[in-house]
């Protein structure tokens, strides 16, 4: 809930995309990744499934904002079979329905956040999502928000975007989730360097801090990630630039440019807040690249490896790509974007970026792709879920393996990527995010939207991984 807005050689990609690394292209036959498919129901909201997966990766929980029946709260599809079957419970908030978001925690106790704009309420369930309790009123005025937690499940963050404050903040909570006192409720993620940071005033690069300038008005606030210790919290967001949002259609609330990582070393008493992916517009430009494509994702995989999972039309202005970018000291520098997607560089699109890490250099990503589609306001579009796992995706020429998940369509038309602007027009059913997990066992689980039969006419979609590689193998 957020406003806004074939395959080339390895030489030829290279060439098109200049300082894009050229992984080394793998065919998704050896080895085969395949997903068994669960549809959960036609329901009345479907967009933005979330997804957790219990310790014991038989349990799985999905959950959408609204379809409750004061038409608020959070509609739940639980499964102890690890999604061959599921069930369906609700709960509901005061003044929720806007976001919902889930996190299993170490212990199996499940938490599950629902947006109410003024704070989110968190609710927790100890029979897998069966049951819940009444709830608890965590953060301030906010917007899209998100958890995390550390490794030993004691203590639990909210991630959140600040209506007023136009920035990212964060809750705290050191009991598992119990309880959430209201001097650790509003976070601030921002640092000293950004007050210093020019801005607008000059093109800012990968690895310079992200000036307060260019932050303000249009962030999308990405997910909160823990590295292996505890200590290290990273902070992900995509903002757009002062030059951008003075354009039309949509002032003053530009396109995304770049995508910032904020760190902790310190879990969470100080920042640094720093581009990993950044484009700029500069006058007398009235286009520029654009990266994000509504949120950012991110994982860290159980090196410390620290990853951004983005989408981007750099180089294909018009024409979205799937990318990622990796830091392996800690957000300090990042690599090269790299495409993970075969789409030629001027066709089709690749949009909502989700994904996760596993072991070393192992990620497993998710994307919809309409790969014949002339721009994503196509009225003839075709979508799809695409999967890929890439392997040594640390190195310069990582090995990536693809897949398609779904088999038949998920979504006829355009996809407006707009946000809550949407409203001025644009198809936004499926609204704007769908999640992948890496259960214990590591094989990938996801839960998308699909609405292929029409608008009126949706579902979410449970797939998990039946063959390939797991992701910590």
């Amino acid at each position: 809930m957020r406003r806004t807005t074939v395959s080339l050689t390895v030489t030829a990609l290279a060439a098109a995309l200049g300082a894009v690394a050229a992984p080394q292209v793998v065919g998704a036959t050896t080895p085969t990744f395949s997903f068994a498919k669960t549809p959960l129901g036609q329901t009345g909201n479907y967009g933005e499934p979330s997804i957790a997966v219990a310790p014991d990766s038989r349990h799985v929980v999905v959950s959408t904002p609204g379809s409750t029946p004061d038409g608020g709260g959070v509609q739940y599809w639980y499964s102890a079979d690890n999604g061959k079957t599921f069930k369906t419970t609700f709960t509901t908030s005061a003044n929720g329905g806007g976001d919902s978001e889930l996190e299993f925690l170490p212990n199996g106790s499940l938490l599950s956040a629902d947006l109410e704009i003024t704070d989110s309420n968190v609710k927790r369930s100890t029979d897998f999502g069966k049951t819940w309790d009444a709830g608890r009123e965590v953060g301030v005025e906010q917007d899209r928000q998100w958890f995390a937690h550390s490794p030993d499940g004691k203590t639990v963050y909210l991630v959140y975007h600040d209506f007023a404050a136009e920035a990212e903040f964060f809750a705290r909570s050191t009991d598992g989730g119990r309880t959430w006192p209201k001097a650790d409720a509003a976070n601030p993620v921002n640092s000293p360097n950004q007050a210093a940071a020019p801005g607008m005033a000059s093109t800012p690069k990968q690895g310079d801090p992200a000036s307060f300038i260019d932050q303000g008005g249009n962030t999308f606030s990405g997910p909160i990630l823990v590295g292996p210790t505890g200590r290290d919290l990273y902070v992900l967001y995509s903002i757009s630039d002062l030059g951008s949002n003075a354009l039309p259609p949509t002032p003053p609330y530009g396109p995304s440019r770049g995508i910032v990582v904020a760190h902790s070393a310190d879990a969470g008493a100080t920042w640094t807040n720093k581009y990993a992916v950044v484009d700029t517009l500069q006058p007398p430009a009235t286009n520029a690249p654009k990266n994000g494509a509504i949120f950012p994702w991110g994982s860290v995989d159980r090196a410390g490896n620290v990853y951004v999972f983005y989408n981007s039309d750099k180089g294909s202005l018009g024409h979205f790509h799937m990318y990622y970018v990796w830091s392996g000291n800690k957000g300090a520098t990042w690599s090269k974007p790299i495409k993970v997607d075969n789409t030629p560089m001027q066709a089709g699109e690749q949009i909502y970026a989700t994904g996760a890490a596993g072991k070393r250099g192992v990620i497993d990503l998710a994307w919809y792709s309409a790969p014949q589609a002339a721009s994503t306001d196509d009225p003839n579009a075709t979508w799809y879920v695409k999967f890929a796992q890439v392997r040594d995706a640390t190195n310069a020429r990582p090995i990536i393996y693809r897949s398609q998940v779904s088999t038949t369509p998920i979504h006829h038309g355009s996809i407006c990527l707009q946000g809550l602007l949407c409203i001025t027009g644009g198809d936004r059913s499926l609204a704007d995010f769908f999640e992948l997990a890496i259960g214990p066992d590591g094989m990938a689980r996801m839960a998308y939207a699909d609405n292929h039969l029409g608008r009126n006419n949706g579902q979410v979609v449970y797939a998990r991984q039946s063959t390939g590689l797991s992701a910590y193998k």
